[in-house]
């Protein structure tokens, strides 16, 4: 069955992309496409992670890539930054490529795709998890749904949460649930909470056996090859949910880590995941944290907003981006670039 989202794609796709970029730049102005990428793999059964973070397959990215490179002129943070610098325009039909977190498989994967159609991307990369052998806090969750040889909890502690895992459809609907529960905790009781399923589900996780992001040398390798490595914090905690000091810390020591191991500027910033907090919070934290952003020296922040960028009302410290999803077949490819503000991540 045709899902709605897949069915409205298939119609706005119908639409020749030309012409809809035509009319776009008729009634708005010039713009900027911002692509948000995570993982670039093949799912194998016993994929023990998280799902949700899997972007595209290769096959499916490369032929993503195709697309891209017939109608877009492909840049990167620091090339705009020089566009601005110069006549304070956008390129024309500009794109950019982002990969979030830092998974080996932007490696493994993207890498070689992009380097086969001469093209750059920002790998914005969590700076205390490179060349680490560290689990993201949402994939130790996956983990646990996952192979969890109890089945159903009561707590009360740090958190009162019961859950059926026999209840959800499948396992990552199961991790799907963890996940979103764990971004309304505060950073400490979040990893508290983490502990205390590992133990009371049966999983054991040993971070050892995983080498899941990428190493340094790698992204040396990348950063010679023209790709550009932005900093997505040091430690990936939930942006809203930690105090002043630990924001600050994460926004700045990122780029100061990145730049050390690199010997060469970060100019953009890839804002981490926001809790769920009520909307007059989002706004005070969102003002804050790009103060911090500027005050730390970077040129350009992705923010928490979905769409493209318009040069009219061009914010460098409020980059929308289109979120991209191996679920998008190529009609609904299409239509997010044509359409995104219709297609929603």
């Amino acid at each position: 069955m045709i899902s709605k989202r897949h069915a409205l794609g298939r119609i706005l796709a119908a639409i020749p992309f030309g012409a809809a970029r035509t009319a776009r730049i008729a009634r708005r102005g010039n713009y900027l496409t911002v692509l948000c990428y995570h993982r670039i793999l093949d799912l194998a059964p016993d994929f023990p992670f998280d799902e949700d973070l899997v972007s595209a397959s290769p096959s499916q990215f490369e032929e993503e890539i195709r697309f891209i490179e017939r109608r877009f002129r492909v840049i990167n943070f620091r090339m705009l930054k020089e566009r601005l610098a110069g006549d304070g325009k956008l390129p024309e039909r500009s794109l950019i490529i982002t990969f979030d977190d830092g998974y080996v498989d932007n490696y493994e994967q993207a890498f070689p795709i992009l380097a086969r159609h001469g093209l750059t991307a920002v790998m914005f990369v969590t700076a205390g998890f490179m060349g680490a052998r560290k689990l993201f806090w949402w994939d130790r969750l996956a983990m646990i749904a996952k192979r969890a040889r109890t089945r159903r909890i009561a707590i009360e502690d740090p958190i009162r949460l019961e859950i059926d895992l026999d209840a959800f459809p499948d396992a990552q609907s199961a991790a799907r649930r963890l996940v979103h529960t764990a971004k309304t905790l505060p950073e400490d009781v979040k990893e508290s909470l983490i502990r205390r399923l590992a133990a009371d589900l049966g999983v054991e996780i040993d971070e050892s056996r995983f080498a899941t992001t990428m190493s340094w040398e790698q992204l040396r390798e990348m950063s010679a090859a023209g790709i550009e490595i932005g900093a997505h914090s040091v430690s990936h905690p939930i942006f809203s949910n930690v105090d002043a000091g630990r924001l600050a810390d994460e926004v700045s020591r990122s780029k100061e880590i990145i730049e050390r191991e690199l010997g060469s500027e970060v100019v953009a910033f890839g804002a981490p995941g926001r809790g769920r907090i009520p909307a007059e919070e989002k706004t005070r934290f969102e003002r804050a944290l790009r103060e911090l952003v500027g005050s730390a020296g970077y040129s350009f922040s992705t923010m928490y907003q979905w769409g493209l960028v318009y040069e009219r009302s061009f914010d460098p410290f409020a980059i929308r981006r289109v979120g991209i999803e191996r679920y998008d077949t190529p009609p609904l490819f299409r239509a997010k670039l044509a359409f995104p503000e219709l297609v929603p991540y």
